[in-house]
């Protein structure tokens, strides 16, 4: 569609310019007389043929950068505040485009502004930008059918928040064992390739029989020296391995499937996507989307392919009668608390409620593993950096202390 630059009079008298999409002249007049605008000049925009691939590449080349998760939420929390104020809609994205500092946000908004003031629906013009997920725009549409934006948009920044703060949470959590396990290789891999080779030739000077141990921890540290390309190259295939895993789809249903089983983890990793899950799910449903959608929405919120798999054969099986809970407790891999609570939702008509329920329970059962998790980890790594240091320190002063018995 077409766009067209324009020149206007308020009716408190000041001057307004801008842009529209529209099919001609006339429908931009016409749109422009519906927002209480008198005309003065509309001229078709003119634009580079190298620009026209995507509405937001008209402003510049930053349009093309994706808008942030943070960015996302704080334009999602001040839209709602204003629209709950009793500002349109128009005015609404007019105000944060003053406001906006970014510059890919900037365009964002501007694109969003522009293609509603055609008149095309503002969900419509979230799916369009590509920076919105389904979730998102879904939850818009129900809005709009609703006529409450403004509280859709509320019902979402809370989800978003707390979203952010379980993610917030798992990532927090895995920082420090992170930086203990990297701080404790490189302690080991710097002993066994700078320090020990340097006490090797003096071992070898010595012409004593060295102690065992010894000789596994000097014999390991001429291996790092001589062949330190094929530790790179093992490393290097470990980090293609991990990538395939996470890239190719049946081996990402293994990984996920495996996971599921894995002692702790597995137990942590169902509790998180539990709670996303009834989070989402209780979102949608409390907005007005039906359940079928819905299940159809959320299964592209979670992480695990094993569980988004076994939403979409519930959303497949309800349609042949049979129950959400039934089905997914069929599957054996969501908590079986949650799924039995979910029941007496389905059964007392409270569903909404409960999944919020199950999302709050869950969140705090997300902490509270965690830091059990965390109370187990952080002194094994610590036990098994310092016996690893301990083993190897012993092996450089053991012969030492041979020697000197044996002078003495």
């Amino acid at each position: 569609m077409p766009a067209f630059e324009y020149k206007a009079i308020s009716a408190a008298g000041e001057a307004k310019q801008g842009s529209l999409e529209a099919s001609n002249e006339a429908q931009v007049l016409e749109l422009l007389h519906q927002q209480g605008l008198m005309p003065i000049r509309v001229s078709a925009q003119v634009q580079p043929a190298a620009v026209v691939a995507t509405p937001m590449a008209r402003s510049s080349w930053f349009a093309t950068k994706k808008v942030n998760q943070d960015e996302i939420v704080a334009f999602t929390q001040q839209l709602s505040s204003m629209l709950k104020a009793g500002l349109p809609l128009d005015r609404s994205l007019g105000i944060q485009l003053e406001i906006v500092s970014s510059p890919a946000l900037a365009n964002l908004i501007r694109d969003l502004q522009t293609r509603v003031r055609s008149g095309v629906h503002f969900a419509d013009a979230l799916e369009t930008t590509g920076q919105f997920n389904r979730f998102y725009v879904n939850m818009v549409r129900a809005g709009e059918a609703s006529g409450s934006i403004g509280d859709a948009l509320a019902r979402l920044v809370d989800y978003l928040l707390r979203a952010k703060e379980l993610r917030g949470t798992v990532i927090s959590a895995l920082i420090y064992p992170t930086i203990l396990l990297v701080v404790a290789l490189s302690s080991i891999f710097a002993l066994l390739f700078f320090v020990v080779p340097q006490f090797s030739q003096m071992f070898s000077d010595m012409g004593a029989e060295l102690p065992t141990v010894t000789k596994l921890v000097v014999g390991l540290g001429q291996i790092l020296q001589q062949y330190w390309w094929v530790v790179l190259g093992v490393a290097l295939g470990l980090v293609l391995l991990v990538r395939f895993l996470f890239t190719h789809e049946q081996a990402r249903l293994w990984l996920d499937r495996s996971i599921l089983h894995w002692p702790l983890i597995g137990a942590l990793v169902g509790k998180v996507e539990m709670a996303r899950f009834s989070r989402s799910l209780g979102t949608l449903l409390h907005n007005g989307v039906p359940l079928l959608g819905s299940l159809h929405i959320v299964k592209n919120t979670m992480g695990n392919r094993i569980m988004a798999r076994s939403v979409a054969e519930a959303a497949e099986s309800l349609k042949q009668g049979e129950t959400l809970t039934r089905t997914l407790l069929s599957k054996k891999v969501f908590p079986a608390y949650a799924l039995h609570m979910m029941r007496v939702g389905e059964e007392t008509g409270r569903m909404e409620e409960l999944l919020n329920d199950i999302a709050v329970i869950y969140d705090d059962e997300v902490k509270t593993s965690i830091k059990r998790l965390l109370a187990l980890l952080e002194p094994l790594l610590i036990l098994v950096m310092a016996m690893a240091i301990l083993v190897i320190v012993f092996a450089i002063l053991l012969p030492m202390i041979n020697m000197t018995n044996l002078v003495h």
